[in-house]
């Protein structure tokens, strides 16, 4: 893990009179959190909570636990390789790197980060992502981070892309160019909370297109913040498996234990 220690700084810098006016607050609770310069911050450890959350939040936070599938990452009752939908061929990705089960403190702080303006969490999503899989990253050395659009409708009213923010803070991590030219969203499919796998691939046929050739690249990573049912990201991995792509693998925040 990364050891590095803070560079020395100022007492008071910008940052930290940005920071009183606009204080940070921790992602698992949206409690306001202490100053501090938090952009000079090591990565975290494992099992090690870091300056970008309550160490008492980050205590309730578990990871996915083996057994889990190798393709999608669902947890799986039982020790096997694949769950039922991966032994059938279920997926044009190769395979889905989730970050926590969607459990109740997950769900929570997703919900704000998605509806409630808290754009913030992105960094701390994506540090703890990035510590996680970052030798396994270094292994794939995808050419580009490609996040799921949203529709045009949802970015006016929302004012962001939750994928796209998550996207841009693993750029800076890892260095890997960042795509958000690739893409566009142009079926504005609603709510699919109430729908099974099958429905929900078939509400996202032709939900996305291809503004671009995807030229150069021949292995890439979808970023997404739940991953459900793998509908979303299935689409999308057909539309650039048919442009070219070779290798497709996804990220996600989060992993829904049971559909």
């Amino acid at each position: 893990m990364n050891n590095q220690r803070l560079l020395p700084r100022p007492r008071w810098a910008f940052g930290d009179c940005i920071s009183i006016l606009f204080p940070h607050r921790c992602p698992l609770c949206d409690g306001v959190l202490p100053l501090y310069p938090r952009y000079k911050a090591p990565l975290p450890e494992k099992d090690k909570a870091d300056v970008w959350t309550h160490p008492s939040c980050y205590a309730k936070l578990r990871g996915v636990s083996e057994p889990f599938c190798l393709c999608c990452g669902i947890p799986l009752a039982r020790e096997k390789a694949l769950c039922r939908r991966c032994e059938a061929g279920g997926f044009t990705f190769k395979q889905n790197l989730p970050l926590w089960p969607y459990d109740d403190i997950v769900r929570e702080s997703l919900s704000r980060f998605k509806y409630h303006g808290r754009q913030q969490y992105a960094v701390y999503y994506a540090r703890a992502w990035y510590s996680q899989y970052r030798d396994y990253l270094s292994f794939i050395r995808p050419d580009a981070l490609i996040p799921v659009p949203i529709h045009a409708g949802r970015l006016r009213k929302r004012g962001y892309n939750q994928a796209a923010l998550l996207a841009a803070e693993l750029e800076k991590l890892s260095g890997i160019p960042l795509r958000d030219d690739l893409l566009l969203r142009v079926k504005h499919t609603g709510a699919q909370k109430e729908l099974g796998a099958e429905a929900r691939l078939a509400n996202m046929q032709n939900a996305f297109r291809l503004k671009k050739k995807a030229e150069g690249l021949k292995r890439v990573l979808l970023i997404d913040d739940i991953f459900t049912t793998g509908s979303t990201l299935e689409s999308i991995s057909r539309l650039l498996a048919g442009a070219g792509v070779a290798e497709i693998y996804t990220a996600s925040v989060a992993i829904v234990e049971k559909v």
